[in-house]
């Protein structure tokens, strides 16, 4: 049984049933036994009044049942269903009720002063009997043991059980059927955003759609923020690797045309062997950093979180190495537990590049601050250079752009952090720092 719709069906019909049927067998037993309660309580009522009309005899030696002090008039119905008798302590029936046309037994083992009630199968028939043994005081004060027994007929009272029992077990099949379509309704409700996220698969293989909606339940919408977060690293890694073959080309431009230069001369001197050694050396690294950079994004396909505050200390210790001339004071103000779903690399190469532009461009003194709250973290980076004007902040963000014509590099840097951020989707913001220099903000949302 593959399909999560027929487990669910087939476990909730199974608890469904197990449950109504527990539920029907405890209301049957407790409808029983309040209904036995009845009859007996209808029979003691009816004892009662027996006892109420039980006079001396004729002779004063015996006991009898005033007629006309007997209120109960079933017992003067011979079609009633119910009978009374008084047996005497020599079991011989000294009393009986006009409705009581047979002659029943005496009950047995009853116990002196015992008030008892019982159903007893008499000639094929099932009765109510409730008996009573008491003692009598006769003309001479003296007590003599008497019976007093009720008979009724409980076939009213199987009949009535009977009727209950059919129309408990009607209505629990009738529930049981209308709560199976209710759970069918609801399973096809609950399990609508899995069968969205089928389509929108499809919708994806087709290229109609580049990612999932966002608007999915809690329990689902980490999956398909991470199926997002992959679909755009794989959309990404391909631009990543077009873009590092035109940077290879565009790099080794240069070095070519230096090379291309030397080779036109018929001897090569010390010098030119020197500057020819140089060129291939510096496009063997431009070749290894390259490739290293189209590769960026492999590793796991889904990210686990990892601690960021740990890559921005290993980050600041060996940029102060690398400053170390330059007395570069890199101020941390960052919490310990800064999590974020990112693959190490990444973060690695995202803040390298603009931690390091801030050592670069600084005078003295770079900040890193954290701010968390709820949803999200946010990343400050500042230096106390000169600072960027506004139109020139979006020109650092193209490939190849490089306003500071008098340092190394190829000015692609903060090129691949905005193509990080885009894949991450972290916030990136350039603004006017409080030191003097640039400020840069990023957002994780992705927490």
């Amino acid at each position: 049984m593959k399909s999560i719709k027929s487990r669910l069906l087939m476990t909730s019909l199974l608890v469904l049933v197990g449950f109504m049927v527990l539920t029907a067998v405890a209301l049957e037993r407790a409808i029983e036994k309040r209904m036995l309660k009845a009859e007996e309580d209808k029979l003691l009522a009816l004892m009662y009044s027996v006892l109420a009309a039980v006079d001396r005899d004729a002779t004063g030696l015996s006991i009898t049942v005033s007629d006309t002090r007997l209120f109960e008039n079933a017992l003067f119905d011979s079609d009633s269903g119910l009978y009374a008798q008084i047996f005497d302590k020599n079991q011989n029936e000294i009393w009986r009720s006009l409705s009581t046309a047979e002659n029943y037994p005496e009950p047995k083992n009853l116990a002196d002063e015992e008030l008892r009630f019982s159903q007893v199968l008499f000639d094929g028939h099932s009765w109510f009997q409730m008996a009573f043994s008491i003692r009598w005081p006769n003309v001479h004060d003296r007590l003599s043991l008497y019976k007093i027994v009720l008979w009724k007929d409980a076939s009213n009272y199987f009949d009535q059980f009977k009727r209950f029992r059919q129309t408990l077990w009607l209505w629990l099949l009738i529930t049981i059927g209308l709560l199976m379509v209710l759970i069918w309704l609801i399973m096809l409700w609950s399990l609508r955003p899995l069968r969205l996220i089928g389509e929108e698969v499809r919708l994806i293989e087709d290229g109609h759609k580049q990612r999932f909606n966002s608007n999915y339940p809690s329990e689902i919408k980490p999956l398909t923020q991470n199926l997002n977060l992959l679909l755009q690293r794989e959309q990404h890694q391909m631009e990543r690797y077009r873009h590092a073959l035109d940077d290879l080309a565009h790099s080794l431009k240069t070095p070519l045309a230096v090379l291309n230069g030397l080779t036109e001369k018929n001897k090569w001197g010390t010098e030119e062997q020197i500057t020819l050694k140089e060129q291939n050396d510096r496009m063997n690294q431009i070749v290894s950093y390259q490739l290293q950079k189209a590769a960026m994004v492999g590793g796991d396909l889904i990210s686990k979180p990892i601690n960021l505050s740990g890559i921005i200390r290993k980050t600041v210790q060996a940029l102060n190495k690398v400053y170390q001339e330059k007395s570069m004071r890199i101020e941390l103000m960052i919490d310990e537990d800064i999590m974020m779903r990112m693959d190490e690399s990444d973060s690695m190469e995202l803040l390298g590049n603009l931690i390091d532009n801030a050592c670069k461009y600084g005078r003295s003194h770079v900040r890193i601050i954290s701010l968390k709250d709820t949803h999200s973290v946010q990343l400050i980076i500042e230096d106390d250079g000169q600072g960027l004007p506004q139109d020139q902040i979006d020109k650092i963000l193209q490939r190849g752009m490089r306003l500071d014509q008098s340092r190394e590099g190829q000015g692609i840097g903060l090129a691949v952090v905005s193509e990080i951020v885009k894949v991450y989707e972290v916030g990136l913001e350039f603004s006017q720092s409080k030191l003097g220099g640039l400020k840069v903000t990023l957002t994780f949302s992705n927490i």
